[in-house]
């Protein structure tokens, strides 16, 4: 009996041990039972999103440590559409690692994205990549370039071209389309030359302003003014406009050719618009033409309308300066000799200098004074006169 219990003892015990060593195994798989085989796991709340050429995405990124334990977890990019820019982005911070605590939410990051001007219709992929020794994950967001949405809003005008002189008041008629989801507000600039005036006004008001709000998928009419210099030079000039708001800067183009600017006038050099003559005899008189315009005048014909039987000539040939520059001047002598019948007084006499593109005349006041040896033979036939009026009163007043 001794010896049968003495074989059973270490039988029990090898049997006891088994047990225990299976209970402990058991019992150290229900303390971890998930964590054993867990790992890093990647989500977002947008992980479908629409988006528009050009725009600047911020997509949020939560990193799940389920490792059992905190981690240094390396984080990058692992797939960008052609054309498209992106990074990871921590606080502040570009990052490629960053810290995760064991539990969920245990690293927050910001996936920026920026979206090519140029884009198609169609679905793009980004995926972002996280692992941390055996443990990764990938997580795929979709973004989404629908035909309603592939065409930003658009800043334009039906006529972005125009032509006038330099001080003409040009209009152009704009459209300003917000096709963003939400109400933008856009600001309203111009790159316009020095001295130019450039105004924009909402259609239908009066008002000019700098900044409008157009509503999602809305357009606002523009009209967009500007103003020249009265002494601006002739050529083709460019006007920048734009239309900026927090979601996308929108600009065009405007044109003005300006043809030039026709201008004369007629003077003296003293500015005076009188002179004295005789009649039967010529008198000068200096006139001044001035090119008042940007562009050079050619062909510029002199007349003078004065009064009937007057004489009128020029120091030109055919009466008719060849050319004068812009803002230049030149001096014209003009020979006037009244007719020999006029009497002692003010006449009016008209000058004017004429081009196809322009004209301009100055009105002379003329006092015309008759020879003095006139006014001796009068004064002598009239005091004949009175002395025949005397002696034949004298001689016979008595009969």
């Amino acid at each position: 009996m001794k010896r049968a219990v003495g074989l059973a003892s270490p039988v029990k015990k090898r049997m006891a041990f088994a047990a225990f060593a299976a209970a402990a195994a058991m019992g150290l798989f229900m303390t971890f039972p998930a964590r054993a085989d867990g790992g890093l796991e990647l989500h977002t709340q947008y992980p479908g999103i629409s988006v528009d050429p050009g725009d600047s995405l911020s997509i949020p990124v939560t990193i799940d440590n389920l490792t059992g334990g905190s981690a240094n977890v390396d984080v990058s990019l692992s797939s960008l559409p052609e054309g498209w820019d992106g990074y990871l982005q921590g606080d502040t911070y570009e990052v490629s690692q960053v810290y995760a605590d064991s539990g969920e939410d245990a690293a927050q990051l910001t996936l920026r994205l920026t979206v090519p001007d140029e884009l198609s219709e169609g679905t793009y992929y980004v995926q972002v990549a996280a692992s941390s020794g055996a443990a990764s994950d990938r997580l795929d967001i979709a973004l989404t370039a629908s035909e309603a949405q592939a065409g930003r809003g658009s800043f334009t005008s039906e006529y972005p071209s125009q032509e006038g002189s330099s001080g003409t008041d040009f209009s152009f008629s704009t459209t300003l389309i917000n096709n963003d989801l939400k109400t933008q507000n856009y600001s309203l600039s111009a790159n316009a030359p020095s001295g130019w005036n450039v105004s924009f006004t909402p259609s239908g008001e009066s008002t000019t302003v700098a900044g409008i709000d157009v509503e999602s998928g809305a357009s606002q009419g523009i009209t967009v003014d500007v103003t020249t210099p009265d002494q601006v030079e002739a050529g083709e000039y460019t006007i920048s406009v734009s239309a900026v708001s927090a979601e996308e800067t929108l600009s065009q183009d405007l044109t003005v050719n300006i043809t030039g600017t026709y201008g004369i006038s007629v003077s003296t050099p003293d500015g005076r618009l009188s002179f004295d003559a005789h009649a039967g005899q010529e008198s000068d008189v200096t006139l001044s033409v001035t090119n008042t315009g940007n562009v050079d005048l050619e062909n510029v014909s002199v007349n003078c309308s004065a009064p009937s039987g007057w004489t009128v000539t020029y120091d030109l040939e055919n009466n008719t300066i060849e050319s004068i520059a812009a803002g230049s001047t030149t001096e014209v002598i003009a020979h006037v000799e009244p007719s020999s019948d006029a009497i002692t007084g003010d006449y009016a006499a008209t000058f004017t200098a004429r081009t196809d593109e322009t004209s301009d005349s100055a009105e002379f006041r003329v006092s015309v004074k008759t020879q003095t040896v006139w006014g001796f033979i009068a004064i002598g036939i009239i005091l004949c006169v009175a002395g025949g009026l005397g002696y034949v009163f004298k001689k016979y007043g008595r009969r």
